[in-house]
């Protein structure tokens, strides 16, 4: 039988030869959420409660700010990094009420410090994951992320121990594809906090902005008529497996002829996909919805008029693929 989805080398390896000719700006790694001064602890919390609670962040925003989704998480957790609030101290959150955790998350998240504008929806769902982890550290580890990471030796697979190992028991960290995990142990690196020793063994990154890029530009192909049609109507599928599979897969080869490593293929793709390839595609539109645009923030450009990818993108020029969207599924897991 054939699979409804197939990864399109040809299209995969046009991406990469011009991929390669890319550079990440130095400054997108010396932002203050990787350089905040604060103690070891504080700071892996920070991390790792940021990491755990980012997913299905469409409604999250502070329009003051400018900030929205992952920038709005990055901006509040960098505060209380700084301020070593109470919420990251070992311990904290494990007797915590449910309810009282909400409470303080939509305070958090509310442009105008009113509980009821908060924008960081599944407040339930978010709280509890963030207990369960605390809890998690409390009754294994002394309530120490320190102790945690130190048990992992720095691997993704270590003998039951690694984080690829360690981290599923958790709600938050349950994906079987590891991509909070994943975007974790990126951040952790870039933040100067560990070096992963096993880095072949990582799962690039896949969230929904990188899915439709990739159905876009044609490196990941539905051969599947309903299936194609659900994308394109934005119609709920009960599961992404299959697409998701997919892209991983592309962008292990898009990653091995770039010469850019797989962690990185986040940077590029999830930029791009936020800004230059969401509702309006700039090839289409002539400009990018966000001002100002991620991908330019993040990659080395002298001007961005016209993306970038458009001479290898089957969706510059064919409509079938540029109506592409990600697959709607309800998960935590991105």
């Amino acid at each position: 039988m054939n699979p409804t989805v197939r990864v399109d080398e040809r299209s995969c390896l046009k991406t990469a030869e011009l991929l390669k000719q890319l550079h990440l700006r130095k400054s997108f790694y010396e932002r203050p959420f990787l350089r905040i001064s604060a103690p070891d602890e504080i700071r892996l919390r920070g991390y790792f409660y940021s990491v755990a609670i980012c997913h299905q962040t469409y409604q999250l925003q502070n329009k003051k700010l400018n900030l929205f989704g992952w920038d709005y998480l990055e901006y509040v957790f960098t505060i209380l990094m700084a301020n070593e609030n109470s919420l990251l101290s070992p311990g904290s959150l494990s007797k915590m009420p449910v309810d009282d955790l909400q409470a303080k998350l939509a305070l958090l998240f509310s442009p105008d410090g009113l509980i009821q504008n908060s924008t960081l929806d599944r407040l339930e769902e978010r709280s509890k994951m963030l207990i369960e982890l605390d809890k998690f550290l409390e009754t294994s580890f002394q309530s120490s992320l320190l102790n945690f990471v130190e048990t992992t030796g720095s691997k993704l697979l270590n003998a039951g121990n690694g984080f690829y190992e360690s981290l599923p028991l958790i709600q938050a960290f349950a994906d079987p594809l590891r991509k909070k995990t994943t975007f974790l142990l990126k951040l952790l690196e870039e933040a100067g906090m560990l070096s992963i020793r096993d880095p072949e063994n990582f799962i690039p990154i896949m969230d929904y902005h990188m899915q439709r890029v990739l159905l876009r530009i044609g490196c990941v192909r539905t051969e599947d008529h309903e299936l194609h049609h659900k994308l394109v109507s934005r119609t709920p599928i009960k599961h992404d497996t299959e697409i998701r599979k997919a892209c991983i897969e592309a962008f292990r080869i898009i990653s091995g002829v770039s010469g850019h490593v797989v962690t990185k293929m986040n940077d590029f793709f999830w930029s791009l996909g936020r800004s230059c390839c969401n509702e309006s595609p700039l090839c289409q539109a002539g400009q990018c919805e966000k001002d100002p645009c991620t991908f330019f923030e993040i990659v080395e450009l002298e001007e961005h008029k016209e993306c970038y990818f458009k001479s290898e993108c089957k969706g510059y020029t064919d409509r079938n693929f540029r109506d592409l969207w990600q697959p709607i599924i309800e998960t935590h897991f991105y």
